[in-house]
């Protein structure tokens, strides 16, 4: 987890091969994700989340940290000896005491404690001093409430879960960004099909244009048909600085999703149209089930819910808990001595007992067990509400898939219709049974069925990008890697 969240952090970890980020010379919509991936500001923001959310993970672990504590006191007593009496009792001790706490996955606290008591009476007389080293040995085991490992590492599990979620909300950034990447580039590349259209009607155009003047030179063409001609030559370059506008715009919304500098020349494949089999129903939807984002999030919230309803099960029980110690105490003069008789052991104390204690009426742990219960029925609802969603998204984006599929197969017999259609007029016009208006209208015809079929072929690319973000499985049609795995949610941390 470590080395995904460094490579998470550090987008350029990204194992694609593709052409330089500065300077792209040829992109095929897998640089466009890649790169998008790279570079968006929106998803670097989001990047640092698990991160955050893995020191609350170190935090919440820390709870197993065993805890030091030392002492060291000096005290002093002046107190007159009796009522009537002149002389003063004077005390002096001196404390040097050190403890050591762990807490147990059982919920249990054990201790270890070494005390050092340095003492003596009457400054000046001849009363000894004393000193007592005590080596204690102590442990408090609840039986009741915060028993067990599931309740002591409550924390812990949470801020797993916190975990699970930032990575899920990682990844529906992570499809949003390659799926407007992607749009933005099929966009381009419909434009440029457009006006790569554009110019060959133009060209027909100024052909069609260019056989006029000479039949009207030489006498065998009516001079009105030069006119249609030219009106046909004006109107297409009209056409042709609208579809360079429109390549351009979309050009310059690729390089701005993309954040690559202003002027950029991006050169697309000749065909970036890709085709895929239709995936059944059932494939679909259990991809989706297992890698969308949002069932992942509800999924570990739910997870999240009938944990917390346990654990609030326990905490509304009584707490009783088992405590025992036991210690060995040393008693002289010197310090020595006292270690010395310390270790014989014949200063020995041990106390063994219980600890009950209950609020009478126990309303806010009950509140809380009743609260924790209905927060896990409306996660267990929202499951099942996303999967529905997740269901009739998935079935729309194939019911589109399939008819865009349908809608391209027309478009590529109404262009092949067309152009028949269009060498039939040219042929009929040099022969003078067509006129000039039949021959410009075949080629309009033919130019709106070319730009019909790159529409569906961009429909159909389009509609291939909604069915993969909805399944959750964007990223991984476009190769898309962390350190070479690929980017799906964490399995979440069992619970005993």
């Amino acid at each position: 987890m470590a080395l995904f969240l460094a490579a998470l952090l550090s987008l350029g970890a990204l194992a694609f091969p593709g052409p330089a980020v500065a300077e792209p010379t040829r992109l095929s919509v897998d640089d466009a994700v890649r790169i998008a991936m790279e570079r968006n500001l929106g998803l670097q923001v989001e990047t640092y989340n698990p991160g955050i959310a893995a020191t609350d993970i170190r935090r919440a672990r820390s709870i197993y940290d065993p805890t030091f504590s030392a002492l060291l006191l000096n005290r002093g007593e002046n107190r007159e000896a009796g009522p009537t009496s002149a002389f003063l009792d004077r005390n002096l001790s001196f404390d040097a005491n050190a403890s050591l706490d762990q807490l147990l996955s059982t919920g249990a606290t054990a201790s270890a404690a070494f005390t050092n008591v340095w003492s003596k009476g009457n400054q000046g007389l001849s009363t000894p001093r004393s000193v007592q080293p005590t080596l204690t040995l102590s442990l408090s085991q609840p039986l009741l409430k915060g028993l067990g490992k599931q309740v002591t590492e409550r924390g812990i599990t949470t801020a797993d879960d916190a975990m699970d979620l930032s990575l899920a909300s990682w990844n529906q950034v992570a499809l949003n960004t390659a799926a407007e990447a992607r749009n933005r580039f099929l966009t381009l590349a419909k434009a440029r099909e457009n006006l790569a259209t554009r110019k060959a009607s133009l060209a027909v155009a100024r052909r069609v244009h260019e056989e006029n003047e000479a039949r009207v030179n030489a006498g065998v063409l009516a001079a009105f048909e030069l006119l249609d001609s030219e009106l046909g030559v004006l109107a297409r370059e009209k056409d042709l600085l609208d579809a360079e506008l429109g390549e351009r715009d979309a050009a310059d919304q690729l390089l701005l999703t993309l954040h690559l500098p202003p002027g950029t020349v991006l050169e697309l494949p000749d065909t970036p149209w890709t085709d895929v089999p239709d995936p059944s129903e059932e494939e679909a939807l259990g991809v989706a089930l297992r890698r969308r984002p949002d069932l992942s999030k509800a999924r570990t919230s739910l997870g999240t819910a009938e944990f917390n309803e346990q654990v609030s099960l326990n905490l509304a029980l009584p707490s009783l808990s088992l405590e025992g110690s036991a210690g060995v105490t040393g008693i002289a003069t010197e310090y020595g001595n006292a270690i010395d008789d310390m270790k014989s052991g014949k200063n020995s104390n041990w106390t063994v007992g219980m600890r009950f204690s209950v609020p009478l009426g126990n309303g806010a742990a009950r509140a809380d067990v009743a609260a924790a219960r209905l927060k896990a029925s409306q996660a267990r609802a929202e499951v099942a509400l996303l999967e529905e969603s997740a269901g009739l998204e998935i079935r729309a984006a194939l019911r589109a898939l399939k008819t865009r599929r349908k809608q391209d197969e027309v478009a590529r017999k109404g262009v092949s219709v067309a152009e028949i259609r269009l060498a039939s007029f040219l042929k009929r016009g040099k022969l003078g049974l067509s006129t000039t208006k039949d021959v410009l209208e075949a080629e309009a015809n033919l130019t709106q069925a070319r730009e019909a079929l790159s529409g569906a072929r961009a429909d159909f690319q389009s509609t291939l990008t909604s069915l993969w973000k909805s399944t959750g499985e964007l990223l991984d049609r476009h190769g898309v890697r962390i350190n070479g795995d690929t980017i799906a949610p964490r399995t979440r941390k069992g619970t005993p």
